[in-house]
């Protein structure tokens, strides 16, 4: 390192924020992109801008081609420029960053010449008054009042400082449209939003450039009336924007100083002109700003958490409502034994399974894959099941209890919804009379023959076929009904290959013979290990029915991962 003492850098942000930067290395690049030393978030600055090296004891800016250029006090560097103390670099667009060269061996007296010196004492009293004024806004913060009191004190502050006549707060509403919310005028008397003839151009160039807009003359313009614009003489105006803090900022992929990263506006007018300006009146403003901005920031990331615990104790409500609707134990029957795996991707899920006594000593065996996931597809899950139950109830034969239900989708729900069932019923004799109404085609497995039940009809609720037909086969003991969802096939791991059904058929066929429950859980345990628990983006679930007298076994999921 050149000398002693290494000098530093103050960056001075478009907010009019200083924070030091020590210069403990070179070069140090800057620019736009995010890996510079010095990250310039602004869509004017170029990627890599400049760099700041050393040389032979001296520290030298060396222009990167940049677009706009590079300055030092004014100048344009062409290729490169030695740096004096306090030496003023910008990036060659206004309203921007700026760096200051500032060295161990500048003086008090130097740093103090720097900060703007009142002309006479009365100036003195009066920036006394409006610090006071900011610091009074500080304590309030801290004084646990009702966030609409502390933006309002906020508005009556700017009003104070600047010697408006009016001001309001604009925050969005629910389509992001920027609305009054606090109206006041400079004796501290409320004002409707009705009353907030505002400039629509002032506020536009607010959003556009990221920065205050001062408006000191008196003209005619266009001004936002409601919703339509007129034209009429316009105020002296200033429009302050509230930026998003730099944490949050951050997460977005927005350059600072564009909308994205405002959250409202603080408007203030004056009939009379604007008053001039002096830097500290600036940067308390501009602080002001900063306060209302975190208050709104803090207060929509408040509403936001409790909107998202609301969300997820209704969720926890739906997912155990689902739960027992779904059966957790196999039914005793003393001619088929059962099992039952389910697994939502969310909360709750569109997957639906049954084994639904009838008379006759008859069992329905029922899995179905409501189009969708989460709550919507929960729900219409839930209503597929309970008309489904009613249509068995009533006598109906397979056939016409599927024609039921796509009528019954169609009449209730949205054109684009839709659900895949597979259903049958079977008999004490072994007679299973189906329907597959576009559902994966479940397999009938006997001792090494495996047989597929395919889709012979369209899913409920698409449109409305002339019938649903129904086929028919017999089960012997010994016979397995391998029922799944396609969550099952589709399940995908790291390089985005799918489990594929072939693969599911080949695992029941290898555990024919074993108890059920055996089986379920080695077909979980080979979609986990081939996914390698990759995040899933469809509901997975299984039915197993074997036919024959039922023996004592072991719950279907001993280890909770089931339905």
């Amino acid at each position: 390192m050149p000398g002693e003492k290494a000098p530093t850098l103050i960056l001075v942000e478009p907010s009019g924020a200083r924070r030091p930067i020590p210069v403990v290395h070179t070069p140090i690049s800057i620019g736009r992109r995010p890996e510079s030393d010095i990250h310039l978030r602004d869509s004017r600055v170029s990627r890599q801008h400049a760099i700041i090296r050393a040389e032979d004891g001296h520290y030298l800016v060396e222009d990167c081609r940049s677009r706009h250029g590079t300055y030092v006090n004014g100048e344009r560097v062409e290729e490169s420029r030695e740096l004096q103390p306090n030496d003023r670099i910008d990036f060659g667009v206004p309203d921007s960053y700026t760096l200051i060269f500032v060295t161990e061996e500048e003086s008090l007296e130097e740093l103090l010449q720097r900060v703007d010196t009142p002309p006479n004492p009365d100036a003195v009293s009066q920036q006394l008054r409006k610090l006071n004024l900011f610091l009074e806004v500080g304590r309030t913060l801290h004084a646990g009042l009702a966030l609409t009191d502390v933006l309002t004190l906020v508005v009556d502050t700017c009003l104070d400082i600047t010697g408006s006549e009016r001001g309001f707060l604009l925050l969005p509403d629910a389509r992001g449209r920027l609305e009054c919310h606090i109206g006041r005028d400079l004796n501290k008397r409320t004002l409707t939003c009705a009353e907030a003839d505002l400039s629509y151009p002032a506020i536009q160039q607010v959003l556009e450039r990221g920065r205050e807009v001062i408006v000191d003359r008196v003209r005619p313009v266009g001004k936002l009336v409601g919703r339509e614009a007129r034209q009429s003489p316009q105020p002296a105006i200033i429009c302050l924007p509230l930026h998003r803090t730099p944490a949050a900022a951050s997460l977005d992929t927005t350059d600072a100083g564009t909308p994205g990263n405002i959250l409202g506006v603080i408007y203030l007018d004056n009939q009379q002109g604007a008053q001039p300006f002096a830097k500290l009146d600036r940067q308390i403003l501009r602080s002001l700003a900063q306060e209302a901005a975190t208050l709104v920031e803090n207060a929509n990331l408040f509403s936001a958490a409790r909107a998202k615990e609301r969300l997820d104790q209704e969720l926890a409500i739906a997912r155990s409502i689902q739960q027992r609707l779904l059966p957790r134990e196999p039914r005793p029957c003393n001619f088929l034994q059962l099992a039952y795996l389910s697994i939502p991707c969310r909360e709750v899920g569109g997957d639906y399974y049954d084994a639904i006594e009838l008379p006759d000593k008859r069992l329905a065996l029922v899995i179905a894959d409501v189009c969708g996931k989460g709550v919507s597809a929960a729900l219409l899950s839930a209503t597929l099941q309970g008309a489904l139950e009613a249509g068995l109830q009533w006598g109906q034969g397979v056939a016409g209890v599927a024609g039921h239900l796509n009528r019954y989708l169609r009449q209730h729900t949205e054109t684009n919804i839709f659900a895949t069932l597979f259903f049958g019923v079977l008999n004490p004799d072994g007679r299973f009379e189906y329907v597959n109404a576009g559902h994966v085609p479940p397999f009938w497995l006997r001792g090494e023959r495996v047989e597929s039940l395919a889709a012979e009809n369209v899913p409920l609720g698409l449109y409305e076929p002339e019938q649903y037909r129904a086929k028919e086969i017999r089960l012997v003991p010994g016979d397995l009904l391998v029922l799944y969802t396609d969550g099952i096939m589709d399940a995908t791991n790291s390089r985005g290959e799918a489990y594929g059904r072939e693969r599911l058929k080949l695992l029941a066929a290898s555990f024919h013979s074993d108890p059920l429950p055996t089986v379920s859980q080695a077909v979980l345990k080979d979609v986990r290990d081939f996914t390698q628990d990759a995040l899933q983006e469809d509901d997975i679930s299984l039915l197993l029915a074997r036919f024959g007298p039922t023996k004592p076994s072991l719950p279907s999921d001993p280890d909770g991962t089931g339905a």
